[in-house]
């Protein structure tokens, strides 16, 4: 059995999770990678690091509408959100860095193993949530 989550649901579980799925999109291929996340009520934040050849920044420049994913086994759920995703304006980059600090699972693999850490770069990205939709999932059925 499934059933749609309320808002205050779908909050809980952007909060309480610290990683998900982004996908983007050139119109012809689509690229979904794990990403950390902030999540401050109204917007999620990524703290991005590429280099100078990243097919992640490339397709972020062609996604009109991003996706994320965020989701658990046990109970299964799972959030899609949808919407802009843009670079977060210099005013708002402590609110970003404080939404990260307070909820992000930042992974502490190296993502770059032959590039040294002069070659990457760093940006701030905003998803400004145009749809947010939330399921529970149940295998067992009501009597």
């Amino acid at each position: 059995m499934t059933r749609e989550m309320g808002r205050a649901e779908i909050d809980d579980l952007l909060q309480a999770r610290g990683a998900g799925v982004l996908s983007l999109t050139d119109g012809t291929e689509t690229y979904g990678i794990p990403e950390s996340f902030g999540y401050d009520g109204e917007l999620l934040y990524f703290q991005l690091v590429y280099d100078g050849d990243s097919e992640k920044m490339q397709l972020m420049e062609s996604t009109e509408t991003a996706s994320f994913t965020v989701f658990t086994e046990e109970p299964a759920e799972s959030v899609l959100v949808r919407g802009a995703l843009e670079r977060v304006p210099e005013t708002a980059q402590t609110r970003a860095a404080t939404a990260i600090a307070e909820n992000a699972n930042i992974p502490t693999l190296n993502v770059f193993p032959n590039t040294g850490p002069d070659d990457l770069s760093m940006a701030f990205f905003q998803l400004i949530p145009e749809e947010l939709s939330g399921r529970k999932f149940n295998d067992r059925v009501p009597k």
